[in-house]
């Protein structure tokens, strides 16, 4: 960036704190500067590092172009960032790729299974999406530039290819939750990078995409303005379970309902979980959203769906094994194909329409609402804050009655 102050020209190259670079005048019109940071060495080449702190200590070299050509001023600020950039101890990451790699083989493997496969997914759609702009001829915007030149034109870019399903290999339309949890994984894979000790030879000494950064040039995750979050009603639930494919299905739908607990939570209950002395099911923090251990109580319409499950030929440790491999439960993804299946037997067309809608139907309940926070978030293992944020839901026939009060009281005056 170029600037005019006190009319001495000057120019900025590079990012403070990693590699930048300063061209400037030192008299108004007169030979140009070049001026950088750079980590002190003594005679063995070794950092010098700061008595007190501990850090490298850091000195400001300074050298004359020998000419007033501003371009060339500037093209020598660049070069020289760039040069700062490969020799930084914080740079032998040279490219977004291999930084991608390294994220998914050493963080990656620590998430639970329906993270690691997420991360998976968006590791290949931005791998794709930065080989499209390389191919149309941006070749600085590509999948090998360095981490830290990521901008706000690839943050915006990213949004609308992936919207709009213009990525290679991903050409169907997506909402703007799946696209902010693309943007969250790049956005955790360079907060990790960053966050690292400062020897560390593989991380970045700043991200490009920090909170700072993105809310001072508007870089805001996309968010519908009316998601559509429909809820189970008892008709419908009564058709689903005529049209049932299996006795799996059924189990999960009446959990889902008589918990008010998200389906990958009930798929994942094993069946020491379940104490029929007490009456209650005991939710394990390793398969749950908050990760903390909850318990709930056992309803009789949860008891007697539990009871009725046919007597297995192969022992299983899962409540709802999975039909062609006993030792692991029940796949989300055959779940949700059950229940497209059930929805288009029962002649249900509603969109978005699925096991979640159980736990919504439960939630936007009168009488839920009058429970205090603490135990709204033990039954339904959600904070407060997102059950009033994407659960809660005022019907219209409150708005119809709470208009008449308005009506009668205004007679009244």
């Amino acid at each position: 960036m170029a600037r005019i102050k006190n009319q001495c020209w000057s120019y900025n190259a590079g990012e403070r704190g990693e590699n930048w670079c300063r061209a400037y005048e030192k008299a108004k019109g007169g030979i140009i500067m070049l001026e950088w940071f750079e980590t002190a060495l003594d005679e063995q080449g070794q950092p010098v590092r700061d008595p007190e702190t501990g850090k490298p200590v850091k000195t400001k070299p300074r050298v004359s172009l020998g000419h007033r050509d501003r371009d060339k001023a500037e093209a020598a600020a660049k070069a020289k960032a760039a040069e700062l950039l490969t020799g930084s101890t914080t740079a032998r990451v040279t490219s977004l790729r291999q930084l991608i790699a390294r994220y998914l083989k050493e963080v990656t493997p620590t998430k639970k299974e329906s993270k690691r496969l997420q991360d998976a997914r968006s590791e290949r759609v931005f791998l794709a999406y930065f080989q499209d702009r390389a191919k149309a001829g941006e070749k600085e915007r590509g999948p090998e530039r360095h981490p830290s030149t990521l901008d706000k034109a690839d943050w915006n870019g990213f949004v609308a290819a992936r919207r709009d399903g213009k990525i290679t290999g991903w050409n169907r339309r997506c909402r703007a939750s799946q696209v902010r949890g693309d943007l969250k994984f790049l956005v955790s894979v360079l907060n990790w990078a960053s966050g690292a000790d400062e020897d560390a030879p593989y991380f970045l000494a700043r991200n490009p995409w920090r909170w700072e950064r993105r809310r001072a040039q508007k870089m805001v995750m996309p968010k519908e303005k009316d998601p559509r979050r429909p809820g189970m009603g008892d008709e419908q639930h009564a058709a689903l379970m005529r049209h049932s494919p299996n006795w799996r299905f059924a189990l999960v739908a009446v959990l889902c309902r008589e918990t008010l607990h998200r389906m990958n939570s009930v798929r994942q209950l094993r069946k020491q979980d379940v104490d029929f002395a007490r009456g209650r099911i005991n939710w394990p923090a390793e398969f749950d959203k908050t990760e903390r251990d909850l318990v709930s109580p056992l309803t009789p319409e949860a008891l007697e769906a539990i009871q009725a499950v046919p007597t297995p030929s192969v022992l299983s440790p899962w409540l709802i094994p999975s039909e062609h491999d006993p030792s692991k439960p029940v796949s989300r993804a055959v779940l949700n194909n059950w229940m497209q299946e059930a929805k288009k037997a029962a002649g249900i067309n509603e969109d978005r329409l699925g096991f979640h809608a159980y736990k919504r139907a439960g939630i936007r309940t009168d009488g839920f609402r009058d429970f205090a926070p603490k135990v709204q978030e033990r039954l339904t293992g959600t904070s407060y804050e997102v059950l009033k944020e994407v659960y809660d839901q005022v019907p219209y026939e409150v708005l119809v009655e709470a208009m008449e009060t308005l009506r009668k009281e205004r007679r009244r005056a």
